[in-house]
């Protein structure tokens, strides 16, 4: 495996960061495995510093009424996560987490990295234009809630494959690497709701599926119901 310094490089949060500003922040912070659906922390725990998946995958998560989760993020390398109660006054963790398949995930205690950024201005700027962009990409997210559910799963493929770069190819489509469950608490809908207006989509000829991969057949279309 790379060392340390070499995987959290790839961490958008530490994107702009010098070879000697990694190595700050890899020397205060160390590597863990962690099993299949094991928790690594619920909401309210006392925050003790944030994530970064090196390996596996990460659901954040609220839990509601009755134990019924609301997925927020779906997390695979070289997210970070759990970063905001270091930018905002909060002393708890605002959600959960939990890996949803085996994985190793790098922890940044809160105090050292406070340390460092204390005495590190220039650090300190970096990483917080990065999580500025991240709190905007977020906003944008979540404004979708807003808007109606056909729209909102529309909004959803489109984004997918314009991400992807298939959406000006002749069969637009993107694999879907999470479980139909997990997207719906992504989109903040029931699992059935979701499959009905996937098959409505499917119905009106504008998209459809071929195992997990969902292609897009209307692009024009489906760029109507997005808007």
């Amino acid at each position: 495996m790379k060392g340390t310094e070499e995987l959290i490089k790839y961490a958008p949060l530490f994107e702009k960061l010098t070879e000697e500003e990694l190595s700050l922040v890899a020397g205060i912070g160390h590597s863990k495995a962690y099993g299949k659906e094991e928790v690594i922390f619920l909401e309210g725990e006392p925050f003790a510093g944030f994530y970064i998946v090196l390996d596996g995958e990460v659901k954040v998560y609220k839990l509601g009424a009755g134990g019924n989760e609301t997925l927020l993020h779906l997390l695979r390398p070289y997210k970070s996560f759990a970063e905001t109660p270091l930018f905002t006054s909060s002393e708890a963790y605002p959600a959960c987490a939990e890996t949803t398949v085996e994985s190793s995930l790098f922890h940044v205690p809160k105090v050292g990295f406070k340390r460092v950024m204390e005495e590190h201005p220039s650090l300190t700027l970096k990483i917080t234009e990065a999580f500025a962009s991240r709190l905007m990409e977020l906003n944008r997210k979540f404004g979708q809630l807003s808007v109606n559910v056909e729209k909102r799963l529309a909004r959803y493929i489109m984004n997918e494959v314009d991400l992807n770069g298939s959406l000006k190819s002749r069969r637009p489509a993107f694999v879907l690497s999470m479980a139909k469950k997990e997207l719906a608490g992504q989109l903040g809908i029931a699992v059935e709701t979701l499959s009905r207006n996937l098959r409505k989509l499917k119905d009106s000829k504008i998209v459809c599926e071929d195992g997990n991969q969902i292609i897009v057949i209307d692009p024009i279309q489906l760029r109507k119901l997005s808007e």
